[in-house]
C-alpha cells in the first residue's frame, strides 16, 4: 500500500508502507516497519503481528522495529500497546527499537513511553523494559 505526502514543491509523492519480519541471533521475532502507521496502515501491522505471535510456543520476545517510521497515530500506538500487552501478559517480553521523531513525542506525550519500552539494538530488551 501507498500514501501519497506532498513533497517540497507541492508534489505528492507515495510511500510505500511495508512490513517485513524474522528472528533476531538472539531469537526475538523482530518486525520491521516502513512508512507511516497510520489509520491507513494500522491493519497491516496488526495483521502480521498477530500472524507472527500465533507461530510462537511459550513466551515470545517481541522487538518491532520503528527506524524507517517517520509517523505514527492513535491506530498505530493502540497496535502497538495491545502487542506489548498480549506478548507480556503470555509472559514474553516486548520492545521498540528505532524509536525517533514524531513517534518518540507521541509516545511520551501520551505517557505511553513508560509502557513500550526501547529494546537494546540487537533485540534484547534493555534493563528497564518490563512490559
Amino acid at each position: 500500500m501507498s500514501t501519497r505526502v506532498p513533497d517540497s514543491g507541492g508534489q505528492y509523492e507515495a510511500l510505500d508502507f511495508t512490513v517485513r519480519s524474522g528472528e533476531s541471533a538472539d531469537g526475538a521475532v523482530v518486525v520491521v516497519v516502513s512508512g507511516d502507521i497510520d489509520y491507513t496502515h494500522f491493519r497491516e501491522l496488526e495483521a502480521a503481528i498477530e500472524h507472527r505471535l500465533a507461530e510462537q510456543d511459550g513466551p515470545t520476545r517481541l522487538v518491532v522495529d520503528l527506524a524507517a517510521v517517520p509517523y505514527c497515530d492513535s491506530c498505530g500506538m493502540r497496535v502497538l500497546l495491545g502487542a506489548s500487552q498480549r506478548v507480556t501478559g503470555a509472559g514474553g517480553t516486548f520492545g521498540l527499537r528505532g524509536l525517533h521523531g514524531q513517534p518518540q513525542r507521541a509516545l511520551r506525550l501520551t505517557g505511553l513511553d513508560r509502557v513500550l519500552r526501547e529494546a537494546g539494538p540487537t533485540g534484547e530488551l534493555d534493563a528497564r523494559s518490563h512490559g
